[in-house]
């Protein structure tokens, strides 16, 4: 991913998201305390297998002024997982965020516009993970908490 974009991250003049924190979000959930917290890692293996992502394109997002990288169409396999966690967080009372899912990697943050010229990135989907995050100059951090394997 960082060998594909970093031409148009520089264009877009804006802050790199490092490397390490490169990913797609399948649900943001926001703050947590411990209890809840502990709840989600109660979340079950998802019975479904991994599968490949393509991301293929850019979106720029005026406000707050984000380059990302998206996938130019969203494999069914990535909504059901989507869908599949959401019913799981449903029933340990997280509620869902009212926007559309829309699966994107942030490349930039505080970047301007660049015309599209993405190399495709294919992505291998093999788990996903609970993540704890910390806000923190000069970037977040991620620590992964639990990771839940797809199959095979």
């Amino acid at each position: 991913m960082v060998a594909a974009t970093s031409g148009l991250v520089q264009r877009s003049n804006g802050r790199a998201t490092p490397e390490q924190n490169l990913h797609v979000t399948l649900a943001f959930l926001g703050d947590a305390d411990e209890t809840e917290f502990a709840a989600l890692e109660a979340v079950p293996p998802l019975p479904s297998a991994g599968f490949e992502l393509s991301i293929d394109s850019l979106a720029y997002r005026r406000r707050p002024r984000l380059l990302w990288a998206v996938p130019g169409t969203v494999p069914e396999a990535l909504l059901e997982l989507e869908r599949w966690l959401w019913t799981q967080l449903d029933e340990l009372g997280v509620s869902r965020q009212r926007r559309a899912y829309r699966p994107h990697v942030t490349l930039a943050r505080r970047a301007d516009g660049v015309a599209d010229g993405l190399t495709a990135v294919s992505w291998a989907v093999r788990e996903f993970v609970l993540v704890q995050s910390s806000l923190g100059p000069p970037h977040s951090s991620y620590e992964i908490v639990k990771r839940w394997p797809l199959r095979s």
